[in-house]
């Protein structure tokens, strides 16, 4: 079995006998430090938002957003997560022919390929860490109308730096092409994004989840940003009412909390960097650098698989990402979430046990 995607417990609790409450999950990117002390209250006394509908516009969230971004409340969309709004991007513009760089993010494609759109991929190469090559994505420029760009990638957490993407989204302005960069990790590396270019680029479109940094999964919640023409377009092909009145009262804190943005980069900077030098110290695996808040891992030992070594993990009750369901991985990658010490510590006692079995 092929995971598409992270986190799904009751899955591999019913497939391996193992109690759900007893897995540890590292299949999913979420911030362990859980969510912000706001979200919590919110969620305490939210008893009295259920009786009316939310707000149609999310005019505070979008507001809120806008504040933190440095942009205007017209250059924001929301979405029940960012998937929901991967979905409207190709429905609103049409796309003929677009550009993804793989391995990455599998709902681009499908998204594309949902909406009648010609896929093209370009393969990004493992002796290079699966880094993002500008030279080689300008020269297909003018073959395609749109690109999907993962910034720091899924499952790599390879960036692509912000003077090397700003060149790369010029050459595509210049060739007509309609640019959706992901920043779904970024909160991670906020330095590197894109998102100020917002103003003066009317082919720029910056996704954004709330689901990872936050640490709010199960409230779905992520928003776009682009010139006002864009997102006027995407709110002519968006369902309405997609973002519920508690997400959105969620959303306005999370964004306020520069506290909790902070001791999160902290930690996460700290924590990703102990977990990669345990990691380096395993025969038969090799961690690659990341700037998001997981690490891919290569195995490098003969005769083992990511997938068996995916099974023999679930069975200890410590789920990872096989990387098979990437295309272009092959069946040597897992991709691990950084979690808290005492969780990190039970992954590398496992993968220690598992890589190192004869």
């Amino acid at each position: 079995m092929i995971q598409e995607h992270g986190g799904n417990l009751r899955e591999i609790s019913r497939r391996y006998a193992v109690d759900e409450d007893a897995i540890v999950d590292f299949s999913s990117n979420i911030n362990p430090l859980g969510c912000p002390v706001a979200v919590r209250t919110i969620l305490r006394n939210g008893v009295s938002l259920l009786s009316a509908y939310p707000d149609i516009h999310c005019a505070a969230l979008r507001e809120a957003l806008a504040a933190a971004l440095g942009c205007g409340p017209q250059n924001i969309i929301a979405g029940n997560g960012s998937t929901e709004l991967i979905y409207v991007i190709p429905r609103a513009f049409k796309p003929r022919r677009a550009l993804i760089l793989n391995p990455t993010f599998s709902e681009y494609e499908k998204s594309l390929i949902a909406a009648g759109c010609a896929v093209r991929s370009l393969p990004l190469h493992q002796e290079e860490q699966f880094r993002v090559s500008p030279g080689e994505v300008s020269g297909l420029l003018s073959r395609v109308d749109m690109l999907f760009l993962c910034n720091p990638n899924n499952p790599t957490g390879a960036l692509l730096e912000r003077d090397a993407l700003s060149a790369l989204l010029t050459e595509a302005e210049k060739k007509g092409v309609l640019a959706v960069v992901d920043e779904a990790f970024v909160d991670f590396a906020p330095r590197s994004s894109i998102v100020g270019d917002i103003p003066r680029r009317k082919n720029l479109m910056v996704l954004r989840s709330m689901t990872k940094f936050y640490g709010i999964p199960g409230i779905r919640l992520g928003y776009l940003a682009g010139s006002s023409q864009l997102i006027q377009q995407l709110n002519r092909c968006k369902e309405p009412w997609t973002v519920n009145a508690l997400a959105q009262k969620i959303g306005i804190a999370c964004a306020a909390d520069r506290t909790f943005a902070a001791e999160s980069r902290r930690f996460m900077d700290a924590e990703r960097d102990h977990l990669l030098s345990q990691l380096q110290s395993i025969p038969g695996l090799q961690p690659w650098p990341s700037s998001a808040n997981y690490l891919l891992l290569q195995i490098t030992r003969s005769g083992l698989s990511s997938g068996a070594v995916y099974e023999k993990l679930a069975r200890r009750g410590i789920l990872v990402r096989d990387c098979r369901s990437f295309t272009g991985m092959g069946n040597r990658f897992l991709r691990v979430a950084v979690k808290r010490r005492r969780d990190n510590r039970r992954l590398l006692a496992a993968l220690q046990h598992v890589v190192g079995e004869r």
